[in-house]
């Protein structure tokens, strides 16, 4: 095979490899219930009951450095809420989240210190429902 026909091969190598490429495509969940990780390293695994929204936040080396617990009310695209920590620091105060679509919150407003999450995401489940 000459140069020509090297190029031709690693031509139609590149073309099948591009073709057989495939990319997940993110899910929205169908709910805010669920699993959701935040800025702040932690995750946080949300629970819903009617309008009352109440999770358990855990730090990333599995809630060691600390733990913390949210109770609140959604209405529309809001939550609002009281939070406590109950492992490692002592802190607790309210706060104010605003929630775009099932998959991102972002804190609008808060009080008392050491809450340290300001956005939320959840993580990518592909079209045929596996994790990313």
């Amino acid at each position: 095979m000459g140069s020509r026909g090297i190029v031709i091969a690693l031509l139609g190598t590149i073309g099948f490899a591009a073709s057989t490429s495939v990319e997940a495509q993110c899910v929205a969940p169908p709910t805010i219930a669920g699993v959701w990780h935040a800025n702040d390293g932690g995750t946080y695994r949300l629970r819903i009951n009617g309008n009352e929204v109440w999770w358990i936040g855990m730090s990333g080396d599995n809630g060691r450095s600390w733990t913390n617990v949210f109770r609140g009310t959604r209405t529309g695209n809001v939550i609002q809420g009281d939070w406590a920590d109950i492992v490692g620091h002592s802190g607790r105060g309210t706060l104010t989240l605003r929630v775009s679509g099932t998959a991102f919150m972002e804190r609008t407003g808060a009080t008392g210190s050491g809450f340290g999450g300001q956005r939320w995401g959840r993580p990518c489940n592909d079209t045929e429902g596996h994790p990313g």
